[in-house]
Parts: structure tokens; C-alpha cells; sequence
């Protein structure tokens, strides 16, 4: 090989030894860029959807599930996500998922509240076996009636409230469809021996004693969809007789 030859092949050998650096570095750069930027904090990667959830706020699940203002999905795990939520009374199951790209999926299945009780501390939330699922100082949004006439004490999210006035109430809502239900703004304990209902369109329900609550429940219902069908101007509905009653208004 002639000395002009071997400079050239030397020349081109170095310039492909360069080349192979630069190609290796380069990977080397990108690679170490995407293993920063999968584990910042300081970038939202990725998104986190709750799905199934009507009482408990996304904001809460999120703070529940301890998941960060900003989201980076490849550093969250999702068994961790799942038994968080699992410990919160108000959620009765939960399935956490990752959703090819970028996305992990909570999907929930909620303890569903069945009414508001004032409280020492403000307001709980409470379900139909009267097992206190949340407490509020102030009630921002009402979405389940509000029991007025007794007042619990000192009671914690765990606890189970067993007072006889109470269960009858809870009774007679758990019985109530949820439509039914969503037209009820406030059940009154008056007395052991009396109940009334108010709807939000301000149409009392004579309940009553705590007995035949599942029929008193059934008549509120019928009754509840002819006054609306029939748009109806009720002050009043007794259901304390075997024929209820009806007061219209003058």
C-alpha cells in the first residue's frame, strides 16, 4: 500500500472512531435526559383520572392517594395509590390502573352517605348503618339530607351512632331510592314519636313514628312523582294514616 493510501485509511478510520463517539455520546446525552425527566418533580408528566366518584372530590382522592400538585405518573405506584384509598371509609373499592401512554386510572366505588348529623365538631357525614364516614366544620355543598333535631357528640369518622330516634331516620331514607331521595332536603326529628320530611320545592312529609317505614317510604316515592307529573301546589303530605293524606295549598 503506497504511503498516500495508508494516511487516507488512518484518516477514515479515525473519522469513523469519531463518528461512533459522537453517535455513543449522544445516546449516552438523550438516554440520561429522559432518566431526568421521568424522575423530575419540577414537571407534570403524565395525567391522573378518577372515575366513579359522585360524594368524595377528586381534589380529596388526590390528597388521599398522596398524589403531588405536580403529577409525574413514573414516580407514583399504583399499589400504594390503592391501599391508601382503601383506607378511607368513604371508599368502598377501588381499582388503580396505568393506561398506556401516560395515564393511571383511579377508578372507585364509593360507601354511598346517606345523611348529614350535626355534630360537637360541626357536621358528620353518616352511611345507613349510621358508621360515620366524614366530619365537616362547614357544609359547603349539600348532596344527602340533613337529619335536624338531635345533635351527636363527640363523634369520629369510624364510629358507628346508634341512638333509636336516628336508626328510624336512617331507616326510612336507606328505604328511598336515590332519585327519591335527591328531592329531600331535610328530615326533622321532632319526637321519638314524630318525623317530618321537607323536600327542596318545600313540601312537608308527616313520617311519623319509626314504624312501617319501608311502606312510608314507597308512599313518598309514588306520591313525590304524581305531585311533580302533575304539578300538584301540596303544603303537606300525612303518611300517619292507612290512607295518606294530602293538604293542598290555598
Amino acid at each position: 500500500m503506497r504511503t498516500s493510501e495508508r494516511v487516507t485509511a488512518a484518516r477514515d478510520a479515525k473519522s469513523t472512531t469519531a463518528r461512533g463517539f459522537i453517535i455513543l455520546l449522544l445516546a449516552l446525552l438523550a438516554l440520561l435526559t429522559a432518566f431526568l425527566f421521568v424522575n423530575s418533580t419540577y414537571f407534570t408528566v403524565g395525567s391522573v383520572v378518577v372515575q366513579g366518584n359522585k360524594y368524595v372530590a377528586v381534589d380529596d382522592i388526590y390528597r388521599i392517594a398522596g398524589i403531588p400538585e405536580r403529577i409525574n405518573i413514573f414516580r407514583l405506584h399504583t399499589g400504594d395509590i390503592q391501599e391508601r384509598l382503601k383506607n378511607d371509609l368513604r371508599i368502598a373499592e377501588v381499582e388503580v390502573t396505568r393506561q398506556f401512554p401516560t395515564t393511571i386510572i383511579i377508578n372507585v366505588k364509593e360507601r354511598l352517605p346517606l345523611a348529614y348529623v350535626a355534630s360537637s365538631y360541626g357536621f358528620v357525614q353518616i352511611d345507613k348503618q349510621g358508621v360515620v364516614l366524614a366530619a365537616f366544620k362547614n357544609l359547603r355543598q349539600v348532596n344527602v339530607p340533613i337529619i335536624t333535631g338531635i345533635r351527636l357528640g363527640n363523634v369520629y369518622v369510624g364510629d358507628r351512632v346508634d341512638a333509636l330516634p336516628l336508626q328510624n331516620a336512617l331507616a326510612y331514607l336507606a328505604a328511598l331510592d336515590e332519585p327519591v331521595l335527591n328531592q329531600l332536603s331535610e328530615l326533622n326529628i321532632q319526637s321519638p314519636d314524630q318525623m317530618i320530611a321537607y323536600t327542596v320545592n318545600s313540601v312537608r312529609i308527616r313520617v311519623g313514628k319509626g314504624e312501617r317505614l319501608e311502606e312510608k317510604a314507597k308512599l313518598t316515592r309514588d306520591i313525590l312523582a304524581e305531585i311533580q307529573q302533575r304539578n300538584m301546589p301540596v303544603d303537606y303530605v300525612d303518611l300517619n294514616f292507612a290512607s295518606p293524606f294530602i293538604k293542598f295549598k290555598q
